[in-house]
């Protein structure tokens, strides 16, 4: 009885659960697809670089839309049963709710392995390459456009100028070419009329010009300037292409490292704390000395005034004052670094974590509103995620000033939902009223 009660349970909660993981990831893929419509007008890249660059950033969405899913297949399957009389039916066999929990904290842990996995070596990855192919993309030069009348600069080492062009015939007029990759011997080619065309797959564009003038000027010696008439002249603009330049780089930021890597970072910047603070303490042990010496008196010069010795001695205290305010700045900037990559360590773990929580408050709640549906059961887990989000938000923050450590920064909002959820399911179980509202 209850292994096929725990089968018929954890059935009803998978179809809804990767119903939400696709529903979940496509509205993610929506936010950035403005950027990347942006990237196609500017860039002008083409389809399958639009792919690659979606399907890099599946892996952040994922880590973010299973625990969501989670949260929504809960509030779906429990509310579905709640509306069918089957929980009433299940209580009045004798069974406690907290038991047909059991197998969904099971698939949970299953769940937060796996996710844990892919958030320590699929997800920094992508997050690299996304980044680096991203990169690359806002590195290209815009696609080249000729206009009449508008200088073109795009394109290095040349100013272009063309007064007329019939883009059906490729036939301009009024050409004026100015080349200047040589600064030290800078050209002007003018002419009257002419041919324009791409070759090289794009990337030269060829002018075969005629009746003009070439002008070829000398920076060091201006004396030493020629011009040339010609009928006809070939010019060929090198580098108007706007391919896609792949790089590669060997910079990770914290986000596209691996736990043990950023352990790594954690431990180098750590160790860095302790030589500042021993110098820290040497240089106010080694005043301290001095000050409380029984002679109090500069070695350099025994002769000094009181008044001047004192001046001295103010000219040391602020010396030290500036020392000791840069070796705590050095302290604090290894203390930001620890904490800021505890965070992330945290994180990989926290969020796939949340799955446990997400069950624990969306069994009650779905039972509590009952008929309310897809509609309710999103809403409910949009208002729940946002809330666990911003404590999550909030607490990076307070843990990158200082006030709070990253542990806490990190998983007190599974701590808080999972403790709402628990009181919440203790008043379903017990069957009290929580609030006049949810009063049956």
């Amino acid at each position: 009885m209850i292994k096929i009660l725990n089968r018929y349970i954890l059935t009803e909660h998978i179809p809804p659960f990767f119903f939400s993981v696709f529903i979940i990831t496509f509205v993610l893929v929506l936010e950035t697809i403005p950027k990347i419509v942006e990237m196609v007008i500017d860039k002008n890249i083409s389809a399958g670089v639009v792919f690659e660059l979606i399907f890099l950033n599946l892996a952040w969405m994922i880590a973010l839309s299973v625990p969501m899913a989670v949260l929504v297949a809960t509030l779906l399957a429990f509310g579905r049963l709640t509306s069918d009389s089957e929980i009433v039916a299940i209580k009045t066999s004798g069974i406690n709710l907290m038991r047909i929990l059991f197998p969904l904290m099971i698939a949970a842990a299953l769940l937060t392995a796996a996710m844990i996995e892919f958030n320590d070596k699929v997800l920094p990855d992508w997050n690299h390459r996304a980044r680096v192919l991203t990169g690359d993309i806002r590195s290209m030069r815009p696609t080249l456009t000729f206009r009449p009348g508008v200088f073109i600069t795009d394109v290095s080492g040349y100013i272009i100028l063309i007064n007329k062009i019939n883009h059906t015939t490729s036939e301009v007029e009024g050409v004026r070419i100015t080349d200047s990759k040589d600064p030290r011997q800078p050209r002007l080619i003018v002419a009257e009329s002419g041919l324009m065309k791409f070759i090289d797959n794009g990337q030269t564009v060829q002018f075969t010009l005629y009746n003009g003038e070439l002008h070829m000027l000398d920076a060091r010696d201006p004396a030493n300037y020629r011009k040339i008439d010609f009928k006809e002249q070939v010019i060929n603009v090198g580098g108007v292409g706007s391919e896609l330049r792949r790089s590669e780089s060997t910079f990770r930021t914290d986000r596209e490292m691996n736990i043990a890597q950023m352990k790594e970072v954690v431990v180098r910047a750590d160790s860095a704390i302790m030589p500042f603070r021993q110098r820290t303490e040497k240089s106010i042990e080694n005043k301290l000395n001095f000050l409380f010496s029984d002679s109090l008196k500069y070695p350099y010069d025994s002769t000094l005034t009181d008044s001047a010795a004192l001046t001295l001695l103010k000219v040391d205290m602020q010396s030290l004052y500036l020392k000791l305010k840069r070796e705590g700045e050095q302290i604090n900037e290894q203390k930001k670094t620890v904490h800021k990559y505890q965070i992330e360590i945290y994180k990989k773990y926290s969020i796939p974590a949340a799955s446990f929580a997400f069950i624990l408050i969306g069994a009650p709640l779905g039972i509590l509103s009952r008929r309310g549906g897809m509609g309710v059961a999103v809403t409910i887990s949009l208002l729940l995620f946002t809330v666990y989000w911003a404590f999550l938000i909030g607490g990076e923050d307070l843990s990158d000033r200082g006030y709070i450590s990253p542990f806490w920064a990190m998983w007190s909002a599974n701590i808080l939902v999972g403790g709402i959820g628990l009181y919440l399911l203790v008043k379903v179980i017990t069957e009290r009223p929580l609030f006049a509202f949810f009063r049956r």
